[in-house]
């Protein structure tokens, strides 16, 4: 499985990649909205975790652009799960309202985020049949 880790603190990124990997993942790297969107464009990633607040593109434009792309609403597509330091009720329906599928909190938890991806996965496999 493919996964896109996006967030723009590159030492987190390095955190989330390496355990990733322990775990049997094939992961790529990017370090802001821009750079996620033009990567999924050319790759077929299995999901994709993305920080909300970041420069050049924040996490909330680029699932909306990848949405965009995708031609199908979030439920059917990739699935993307929200990182972020904002666990208010607003934050995380403004996730969910430019298409993201779930949310982990920052500080992130790794055994939470690998939960959470499992889920995904399990969810959009169920979708897909």
């Amino acid at each position: 499985m493919k996964i896109l880790v996006v967030d723009d603190e590159k030492v987190l990124v390095k955190g989330i990649k390496f355990n990733l990997e322990n775990e049997g993942y094939e992961v790529m790297t990017a370090y802001d909205g821009a750079a996620a969107v033009e990567l999924e464009k050319k790759e077929n990633f299995d999901l994709i975790v993305m920080d909300v607040m970041m420069p050049e593109m924040n996490g909330l434009e680029a699932t909306r652009a990848i949405r965009a792309f995708e031609h199908c609403p979030p439920e059917s597509g990739i699935p993307i799960i929200a990182m972020t330091a904002n666990v208010f009720a607003d934050d995380v329906k403004a996730c969910l309202e430019a298409g993201m599928n779930s949310h982990v909190g920052k500080p992130l938890d790794m055994q939470v985020l690998a939960a959470e991806i499992c889920r995904q996965m399990r969810r959009h496999t169920a979708l897909l049949e």
